[in-house]
């Protein structure tokens, strides 16, 4: 997945350099703030996100490929979502464009789904969020935390959908065991 992830991204990119796309797409509207995560106007900007992403497709081997393609397309949902309820409440804020939020989201959930979110953590991820925007200027910094909070959404619904699943397992491997020692 992390290998489609970054053709697309290459793709998007050259057409974007070749001026066969012409205009950015400025997350003023849910489609358009999706289709700017794949946008890439700065070589460099590409490449530290397909870096990034190369680093992180340990998550994509940690959970597999299709919880891995569901915790993206629910990164992207959320943070296209924010996006825009950020552009309606605040329409000075400058455009977020490349995929450095989802890489943010990524990084967020996996310190979520891996341990409880304490003051530690949070400080962690906020400090890593806001690092970037302070060494440059053009790092969106609202689009880093639309991905660090997307992750962090992300990881307390993984939590809990995964916790409650286990108590049922639990609960039914009891009832077996109950119904086993009736029967003997």
């Amino acid at each position: 997945m992390c290998t489609f992830i970054s053709v697309t991204l290459v793709v998007v990119f050259l057409l974007y350099i070749t001026t066969i796309v012409k205009t950015v797409p400025c997350g003023k509207d849910i489609l358009s703030a999706f289709y700017s995560q794949f946008v890439h106007l700065d070589i460099n900007h590409l490449v530290a996100n397909l870096l990034a992403l190369y680093s992180l497709s340990r998550v994509e081997r940690k959970i597999g490929w299709s919880n891995f393609m569901a915790l993206l397309l629910f990164l992207m949902a959320i943070n296209a979502v924010i996006e825009v309820g950020v552009h309606k409440i605040f329409p000075n804020v400058p455009c977020s464009i490349g995929f450095s939020g989802i890489l943010f989201g990524i990084l967020t959930w996996e310190m979520v789904s891996s341990k409880k979110l304490d003051i530690i953590m949070f400080l962690s991820i906020v400090f890593m969020v806001i690092w970037p925007s302070m060494k440059s200027p053009k790092v969106s910094l609202s689009g880093h935390c639309v991905g660090a909070i997307s992750g962090i959404i992300g990881g307390l619904v993984w939590n809990y959908v995964f916790k409650t699943q286990e108590i049922k397992k639990s609960n039914n491997n009891k009832w077996s065991i109950k119904k086993s020692m009736i029967n003997m």
